[in-house]
């Protein structure tokens, strides 16, 4: 692939062209993601008239267009001066600071938001994009960015924190039977509904170590039915835990890199394997 750094201005230029036909300013400001939001809403609330290769193919370079002009009005608003440069990253222009694993996916956001709608929002992308390069989010610890897979096969490539209530919803709705966050050193997994749930978190496959998440509250070890409208489960009921411990514990999750600091904010039982 071409140096994408010799070429992303233009392209960002072309989305500003394009927009301005549409009568929609893109003026490389941060508040112009809410108009990158509006144009690329736009064409989610269209996707009926992009049918087959042909209409993928029409989205994806539009999703190329409109992230490239997010990543350089990022560049421009701050991420240059921290060192952030648009790299390869499998063949996708990322921006990241070289020698980093830090990556910010503009393009990758952009073509989300016509596929997936407003719950991919792209000025909350880039409110903690800015929150997590300047160090404001999270307060301690590292932002993981996992993948997601849900119990339909759905999978989804490096969601960030504030992407999670949207998965916890699917299965607390009855919606998805699983929802299974992946990282690099593990995954966390939950099921159940309401206000039961039943978590898991693997770290270090290769070790096989594993933990259960517990309700602190609780001390009976008593193994109860937990239904679902997928099936019927026994945990113990220690080991059933509330919507809010669900989301405390997902955020601990997102917000600690070492296995040792999730443990040491989440009540856990360690798993016999």
């Amino acid at each position: 692939m071409k140096n994408f750094n010799d070429i992303a201005n233009s392209i960002a230029e072309d989305a500003v062209q394009y927009a301005m036909k549409n009568k929609i300013v893109l003026d490389y400001t941060r508040e112009s993601a809410r108009n990158v939001d509006t144009f690329l809403g736009a064409c989610h609330d269209n996707l009926d008239k992009y049918d087959g290769d042909e209409g993928a193919k029409i989205l994806w370079n539009v999703a190329v267009l409109f992230g490239t002009y997010i990543g350089e009005m990022l560049l421009r608003s701050g991420l240059s001066e921290k060192g952030f440069v648009w790299v390869e990253d499998d063949g996708l222009p990322v921006l990241s600071i070289p020698g980093s694993q830090t990556a910010v996916s503009p393009i990758t956001k952009a073509h989300k938001r016509i596929l997936n709608g407003a719950e991919d929002g792209i000025k909350s992308f880039v409110d903690v994009v800015f929150s997590v390069v300047n160090g404001e989010y999270p307060k301690t610890g590292v932002l993981r960015v996992p993948d997601v897979e849900t119990a339909s096969g759905e999978k989804i490539e490096r969601i960030i924190f504030k992407e999670s209530d949207y998965y916890i919803s699917l299965v607390a709705e009855g919606k998805e039977d699983f929802v299974i966050f992946k990282s690099h050193d593990g995954f966390f997994q939950f099921y159940g509904i309401g206000n039961q749930f039943v978590c898991e978190a693997w770290f270090n496959l290769g070790g096989r170590r594993a933990y259960a998440l517990i309700n602190p509250d609780c001390t009976n070890t008593k193994r109860v039915n937990l239904v679902t409208p997928f099936g019927q489960y026994t945990p113990r009921e220690l080991e059933i835990i509330t919507l809010e411990q669900l989301k405390t514990a997902v955020h601990e999750y997102f917000s600690n890199l070492e296995e040792t600091d999730f443990l040491a904010k989440v009540p856990h039982e360690k798993m016999e394997m």
